[in-house]
């Protein structure tokens, strides 16, 4: 029986499912309806939170291991959009993650377009990346895009105001976007996925061959290379005795370290290594970024393009034939460069649940090669891996070590998932701003 003076809630578990349907049913006059309609859409959302707080607990971990994340959207307004010249603004929004895509609806010939929507995704990863698109509607041609942002997973909490980027995630973009997120995940299950190959993602546009790229790439590498050079000219300056007091210490320090070393002291000290540098971070001790950052230089950025027309057929094929041999070489420069930074960012806890992995995983082998010897180790791996073939004689094998290092953003994703900051303003809302908000959308 449903009593009028509150609310009634009910949930039902669908059959051979993990899937959970919420009711919550309340009785009320029609006179009751427009002050009642906040307070229901509040025991809504309550209820929703609590079923997903509980369906993502650490305690029903192993009820759905395959079900790591769910993102929610609430899609407020646009603000300080451009005025144009010729016809009127029609601003939309395209959401984006993995390979899931909701729009928004079209608001016609508005500057302060508000929309007040709320949207869902099932997550797959959390390391996932979430891409808000500002896009003007046109009717003859392709609409403009007024600009982007990317925001990792990890970072979507609570109701920001970020400031747009162009198209390319480079510059600065036309617009700002008011948006709410929220992610339930599950600790556990985010980390057995991250060993799993990162799922691909069909919408994405092809890449294509870009000349400034190219030399983008080539200084990320020649800066990583530089920073091995010099770290041999110091091993170079320490053994030729340059400096007979540093030599003479570091000889006694090597033959100490040789001599009382044991294997299961590197993952040790690694994982502490980790874990105080993430305790500076926490306590606010100011850290650089890396020397790759700090040495590249400025026209990393510096987008030329030279176009040549009046070329013939016969060279357009030659041209393809380089393009595709040049697209090959860019790919390979990418993947080199983004290694050596990504092991770096692990260190800075660039990708939080990554980094925490690994310090977890460096403190526990370093506990398991205390007590086990390495060599039954080699022997359970050798045994998995002929296990695993001897199931699935078809499985495609894959290396975790890549596909842990696949979910740690290289140096140009961090960059794209930088927001933009006005000098003397902070992107996240002021306080005034967030009742301003609270107030408009209680009026909705």
């Amino acid at each position: 029986a449903v009593v009028s003076t509150q609310s009634t809630g009910y949930i039902f578990g669908l059959d051979h499912t993990n899937t959970k349907i919420s009711l919550l049913i309340k009785v009320l006059k029609f006179a009751e309806l427009g002050a009642a309609e906040l307070q229901l859409q509040k025991e809504i959302n309550n209820a929703e939170t609590r079923i997903l707080v509980d369906q993502y607990a650490l305690a029903n971990t192993a009820k759905d291991i395959s079900n790591v994340a769910y993102l929610i959207i609430k899609l407020i307004r646009a603000t300080n959009l451009p005025n144009k010249k010729l016809g009127s603004m029609d601003p939309y929004v395209v959401m984006e993650i993995e390979n899931c895509r909701s729009v928004s609806p079209v608001r016609e010939n508005c500057l302060e377009p508000e929309w007040n929507l709320t949207y869902r995704f099932p997550i797959n990863d959390y390391h996932s990346v979430l891409y808000l698109s500002l896009l003007d509607e046109e009717d003859l041609v392709q609409d403009a895009v007024l600009g982007r942002i990317a925001i990792p997973l990890f970072n979507c909490t609570g109701l920001k105001k970020y400031i747009l980027k162009d198209s390319k995630l480079e510059g600065t973009g036309k617009g700002e976007l008011v948006v709410e997120t929220q992610v339930f995940y599950n600790p556990i299950r985010a980390a057995v996925r991250t060993f799993s190959p990162k799922e691909e993602i069909i919408m994405k546009e092809p890449a294509k061959f870009d000349i400034s790229l190219l030399q983008r790439d080539v200084k990320r590498i020649t800066a990583q290379l530089e920073m091995l050079q010099d770290m041999g000219e110091g091993l170079d300056q320490i053994i030729r005795w340059r400096s007979k007091p540093l030599s003479l210490v570091s000889m006694v320090v090597f033959v100490l370290v040789v001599y009382y070393i044991e294997l299961w002291m590197v993952p040790l000290v690694l994982g502490l290594l980790l874990l105080y540098s993430r305790l500076a971070q926490r306590l606010g001790i100011k850290r650089g970024e890396t020397w790759v950052k700090n040495n590249v230089n400025k026209a990393y950025y510096e987008r030329t393009r030279d176009k040549d027309d009046g070329e013939s057929s016969g060279a357009f094929d030659k041209m393809k034939t380089i393009f595709t041999t040049a697209e090959g070489i860019q790919k390979g420069l990418d993947f080199a460069a983004s290694i050596g930074e990504k092991f770096g960012h692990i260190g800075q806890w660039k990708n939080v649940l990554v980094s925490g992995m690994c310090t977890v995983i460096m403190l526990v082998a370093s506990v398991l090669l205390y007590y086990v010897s390495m060599r039954y180790i080699v022997i359970a791996w050798g045994l998995n891996k002929f296990r695993k073939f001897y199931f699935k004689p078809n499985l495609v094998d894959n290396n975790e070590v890549v596909d842990l290092l696949s979910r740690v953003p290289s140096f140009p994703e961090i960059e794209q998932y930088r927001q933009i900051r006005v000098k003397g303003r902070r992107n996240g809302l002021r306080a005034r701003d967030t009742a301003s908000l609270e107030r408009s959308m209680k009026g909705l």
